[in-house]
């Protein structure tokens, strides 16, 4: 089978010109080159969702998952809606991802009951006190000790991510809007409620502190882990935790109303 390996890349340009030679012809040896060509976009998508799993197993389980996914994502990709294949793709295949953790539930109940105690006590403390309230606060609330709560906070941090990601697709519905081939479904009320959804999670971005922006920015989008954030803010890896346990309970809490349970 012609494929190409993982360090041959096709340009844009390269890409739509073999696209409409597999769209003519039908060959599976062109879509496959096609398919390899982008499965990065699979093994950053699951490196993104790593929080989620406990095993390598299951992160080779995420990047086949995305696999499958690029595959349809090239059957039903249509140039002429002016998507950038590979922006296209990654909604896809990290929503797909995103599903496939929730199918298989890989995230333990005791850390997601924690979390949600701890955002609802969060958030019940911000009522109360009209402000951001302490660790300690929140501990003395729960009834627990702060060391305790830093552990909760640890163990959450560790599926962060995934909260993080399904926070983003939620929001933004592009899960759903992407998977139409021909994106006609997007009617003029999807529109408007993504663009009240989007400005709505710029806001409650925007609100955190420089600190929580800068962890969100290196942990989720530069794939960095906690030890190399830690060594760069020169603040211990418990910290970056906590701190990233923070910015993530505050957004969600912000957009609530707007997340698909």
């Amino acid at each position: 089978m012609n494929q190409l390996t993982a360090q041959e890349k096709l340009s844009e340009e390269e890409f739509l010109v073999l696209l409409k030679k597999y769209k003519e012809s039908g060959d599976i040896s062109l879509r496959n080159r096609l398919v390899m060509s982008y499965g990065h976009i699979a093994k950053i998508a699951a490196l993104q969702l790593r929080g989620s799993a406990s095993t390598q197993a299951q992160v080779e389980d995420m990047v086949n998952q995305g696999m499958i996914i690029l595959i349809d994502c090239i059957e039903k990709y249509d140039p002429s809606k002016e998507v950038k294949f590979e922006s296209y793709a990654f909604m896809r295949v990290r929503g797909g991802i995103i599903d496939l953790i929730r199918k298989q539930d890989w995230i333990p109940r005791r850390v997601r009951a924690n979390s949600k105690r701890i955002s609802d006590t969060y958030n019940a403390l911000c009522s109360k006190l009209m402000r951001e309230p302490t660790q300690e606060e929140i501990a003395n609330e729960l009834g627990i000790t702060v060391e305790k709560l830093e552990k909760y906070n640890c163990e959450i941090s560790n599926s962060a991510v995934f909260s993080f990601e399904e926070l983003i697709q939620n929001v933004s519905q592009m899960g759903n809007i992407l998977e139409s081939s021909t994106l006609d479904d997007i009617t003029p009320e999807k529109k408007i409620l993504k663009n009240e959804m989007h400005k709505i999670l710029v806001e409650a971005i925007e609100e955190l502190s420089e600190r929580e922006k800068l962890v969100i920015s290196l942990y989720y989008y530069e794939n960095l882990n906690l030890s190399d954030i830690a060594k760069i803010l020169e603040i211990s890896v418990q910290r970056v935790s906590q701190i990233n346990t923070k910015a993530i309970t505050k957004l969600k809490s912000k957009m609530n109303s707007y997340i698909i349970n």
